[in-house]
């Protein structure tokens, strides 16, 4: 058995180099004039303290990041505790949190149906969350720059009512809203180009697209909002509340993969200083997005500790209702 997985890894390798290969992609020179019909190229510099200071003038940063720990075993006997929490750079961080519990059902569907229906319950809810807790920094904390983990249309497109109040509060304050997206899943660039794409690029991923096309210490300028247009169809009412979102592309750390930066359209006058900034913020040895952000990372979620001490607060007998049985073993 082990030596069919020898096979079968190797033979993935060579698919997947196949995939970002000068073959294919054509060579990293061919590819940048290509791109630069998509966007600009642009050399970051990491800031001094006293620029760091400059950008935020006397106000803080706040970093947005949400989790969700689960107590239980297959659907639907679980309870999920979700958090999300907005920690600024000074001052007392903003805790949202609530918990779901997919029974009893809500509806008459097929268990697989009922189970995807359930994962988008908890992704929707999780994005609602961050979100609140992003309103409720704009309200106490008045900050300058708000950095969102993941990208700004996830927010648009799973709690799209509370983004768009969001949105509405950031830009009549002149607080500007990121989204730092680690895992690419776009294809924005393709997207962009359009009929001036290569054929071999069509349908292909950024992360692929990007590999390792960026020096260390460059930003890929995305002239066209790609992404929170209204959808074609879309109603007067949803029209308003659409939200053009750029997306430009930095290669922030070491690793060959770049990461995604979303912004507002209306803010793109605020970018220019703001990438060095964060650029600034992100180790050379890390992983591309700023470290705030894995700081609060590491302060939302719960430990198992933590989690075992709320869910105390269940009846014992409930607790066994919800309790895998994996628990029980004996090693």
């Amino acid at each position: 058995m082990a030596d069919d997985w020898v096979n079968q890894l190797q033979a993935l390798n060579g698919r997947v180099r196949n995939l970002i290969s000068d073959a294919v992609l054509g060579d990293k020179v061919q590819r940048r004039n290509t791109m630069q019909q998509a966007g600009r190229f642009r050399s970051l510099r990491r800031l001094t303290g006293q620029e760091l200071e400059n950008v935020l003038g006397g106000g803080v940063l706040v970093g947005v990041d949400g989790s969700i720990n689960t107590f239980g075993g297959q659907f639907p006997y679980y309870v999920d505790l979700l958090r999300a929490l907005a920690k600024p750079s000074r001052g007392d961080a903003v805790a949202v949190k609530t918990l779901h519990c997919p029974i009893p059902p809500e509806d008459e569907d097929d268990q697989e149906t009922a189970i995807r229906n359930d994962n988008d319950v908890r992704q929707r809810m999780l994005a609602e969350l961050e979100v609140q807790a992003a309103i409720e920094a704009v309200d106490r904390l008045q900050p300058k720059v708000i950095l969102m983990d993941g990208p700004l249309v996830r927010f648009d497109m799973r709690a799209k009512d509370s983004f768009f109040i969001l949105c509405e509060k950031v830009t009549r304050s002149r607080i500007a809203l990121l989204g730092c997206i680690e895992n690419i899943e776009s294809k924005v660039v393709g997207a962009v180009l359009g009929d001036l794409a290569p054929p071999e690029w069509r349908q292909r991923y950024d992360r692929e697209l990007l590999w390792d096309l960026l020096e260390y210490g460059e930003v890929l300028e995305i002239r066209t909002p790609a992404k929170g247009l209204p959808r074609p169809g879309a109603s007067e009412a949803e029209k308003k509340k659409a939200v053009p979102i750029c997306t430009w592309f930095m290669r922030s750390s070491l690793d060959p993969a770049v990461v995604g930066v979303d912004m507002l359209q209306s803010q793109l006058d605020l970018s220019g200083a703001l990438i060095d900034y964060l650029f600034t913020l992100s180790p050379a040895d890390g992983r591309g997005i700023p470290i705030w952000l894995d700081l609060v990372d590491r302060e939302v979620r719960l430990t198992d500790v933590e989690l075992e001490a709320y869910t105390e607060l269940l009846d014992p007998q409930v607790r066994r209702v919800f309790r895998s049985k994996r628990d029980a073993r004996f090693f």
